[in-house]
């Protein structure tokens, strides 16, 4: 989950301009398709399919681009040219495709000649790829930044990075431990809408986890209890500490053995609090596997979990939690999670907390939970749910502005809408399809949302 996204680098070159042009022209054009490449290497692993100038150009960039499993595919032109030349290289790419069209003039020289003109085509390359593309009903994003404009090109780095998020799902493997809770229509989701996704569903049975539970070798307990406090938390011990690492540890277990990006539990059944065999809730392994970059959401509801995967590859974060209940007083929105949570969200002013979670006891007690106080700062709330015969990402950006409460039992603070009160903005997130249940990614995240809904070919409404 932490790698950095591996991008394709398409260019485009037209030889009908060879003989109209000055000696050097194409030498000179490649250079300059080299330098993109080049300044996107700076933030992401580069796959080069080098400067096109004809379909066959094209075809062999194809091979390569295929071989290299990317995450997103950047075309910058460098002139006008065919799109025929890209279409070539990209066909049957599943990576999204970011039109980035890099102006490299700042003003155009008195007494423009064809010449000159021609050198400064990039948008009608752009425009001319962006046709097919519409046509076919294919999705992409577009982005004009020139390569000396700092802040443009930070939001090309935006953009980019936000397409290739979308491949965190592309042909993945999520862990389903029990099934959703009954009655909570809002968090199903049949193999069927995940299939949309291209996300894959292993379905943990009791008598596996069960297996994997008892298959943790007892000297794995004691260190792996230890490391929380050497991580600077706070451990409150209880009696279920050693059956809680236990659990965690089956889960990473499983992970490991599904290579599954994400995974959703069920604590209130028979799998977990009312399994004779465990007994407990798995906050501690959940917010453990989130900490190391596998989001796990729980009561089944793995359309969160989805988002907040996506809210990770975005951010760096992925807090699993609810809009409890706007405060009229101040316009503020409580925002909290019942015991599990992301560390990374945690306030480094104030300690992380590992303590019983007696809110949720079980058939051996009250298993190890997590409470913290969120860090301050800016935030966006995604939600992921299925819709009709697509999927729509409901979000908002806003700001966590305090956190007060430590005797919640689970990470919490108050959450501002920058759209306004969060009675206003708390009526519009219901309207907007919202499950009940959110991702909290780091940041204002307003230019990578849309980019990314695209790229998922999902609807998006923001809120």
């Amino acid at each position: 989950m932490n790698r950095r996204p591996r991008i394709g680098v398409v260019s485009c070159y037209f030889p009908l301009f060879d003989a109209q042009m000055p000696a050097g022209f194409r030498e000179e054009r490649a250079a300059v398709a080299r330098s993109f490449a080049e300044l996107l290497a700076s933030e992401f692993d580069v796959v080069d399919a080098g400067m096109l100038a004809s379909e066959a150009d094209g075809d062999r960039a194809n091979v390569l681009l295929r071989e290299a499993r990317l995450d997103a595919v950047v075309f910058a032109p460098t002139m006008a040219a065919p799109p025929s030349y890209a279409t070539h290289a990209l066909a049957r790419l599943e990576a999204p495709l970011v039109v980035w069209n890099a102006l490299t003039i700042d003003r155009l020289p008195d007494g423009l000649t064809q010449a000159q003109a021609t050198i400064n085509s990039s948008q009608v390359a752009a425009v001319m790829l962006a046709n097919p593309y519409v046509r076919a009903g294919q999705s992409f994003a577009t982005i004009t930044a020139a390569p000396s404009d700092t802040e443009g090109m930070e939001t090309l780095v935006r953009t980019v990075r936000a397409a290739a998020a979308a491949s965190a799902l592309r042909g993945s493997t999520v862990l389903r431990v029990g099934a959703w809770f009954p009655g909570y229509l809002d968090v199903e989701s049949s193999a069927e809408e995940l299939a949309r996704l291209g996300v894959g569903e292993h379905a943990v049975s009791v008598e596996e986890l069960n297996e994997a539970f008892a298959a943790v070798a007892a000297e794995r307990l004691a260190p792996g209890l230890e490391a929380l406090s050497a991580r600077g938390w706070t451990h409150r011990p209880g009696a279920s500490d050693e059956r809680s690492m236990r659990l965690a540890l089956a889960l990473d277990d499983l992970v490991r053995t599904t290579s599954s990006v994400a995974v959703t539990v069920n604590c209130h059944s028979d799998v977990l609090r009312w399994n004779p065999a465990i007994g407990i809730t798995a906050c501690l392994g959940a917010s453990l596997l989130t900490g190391n970059g596998v989001p796990v959401s729980c009561t089944g509801d793995l359309p969160t979990a989805l988002a907040c995967v996506l809210a990770q590859r975005l951010s760096g974060r992925a807090l699993y939690c609810e809009f409890y209940t706007p405060e009229r007083e101040t316009g503020l929105m409580l925002l909290a999670a019942g015991g599990e949570g992301d560390p990374a969200w945690a306030d480094p002013a104030h300690p992380v907390v590992v303590e019983p979670n007696q809110h949720y006891p079980g058939d051996h007690g009250a298993g190890a939970g997590l409470s913290f106080r969120l860090e301050q700062g800016p935030a966006t709330a995604l939600s992921l749910s299925p819709a009709g015969d697509t999927w729509r990402l409901a979000w908002a950006t806003g700001e966590i502005v305090e956190a007060r409460y430590d005797t919640m039992g689970g990470p919490n603070g108050m959450f501002r809408f920058d759209s306004g009160s969060a009675f206003a903005a708390g009526a519009r997130w219901i309207a907007s399809g919202a499950t009940h249940h959110n991702a909290l990614a780091r940041g204002r995240l307003d230019v990578e949302i849309p980019v990314l809904a695209r790229a998922l070919g999902i609807e998006e409404v923001r809120v």
